[in-house]
């Protein structure tokens, strides 16, 4: 589940609670999410979000480095053809 869909997940419930004593829906909503998500912060959590963009970039350096091993390999090749024919 998103991280996002949590919070309103979890700032719904509260609110519901807090609805029982009375107050406004949308505003006791925004606040306990503001609430919850800074309590989050403290604890470092972290979101769905920032780990698809780790994951990507994760990914991206695997490829770039499986292209530079590619290369060098290539070279090493060229290297060793070039030492065989002197």
């Amino acid at each position: 589940m998103a991280s996002n869909q949590v919070l309103d997940d979890i700032s719904e419930k509260i609110a519901g609670g807090l609805r029982l004593l009375g107050g406004a829906k949308g505003e006791v909503e925004s606040q306990v999410r503001s609430i919850v998500e800074t309590a989050l912060q403290q604890f470092d959590v972290v979101t769905d979000e920032r780990m698809q963009v780790q994951e990507a970039m994760l990914k991206k350096s695997r490829d770039d480095m499986q292209a530079l091993n590619e290369r060098v390999d290539a070279l090493e090749a060229q290297i060793k053809a070039l030492e065989t024919h002197e």
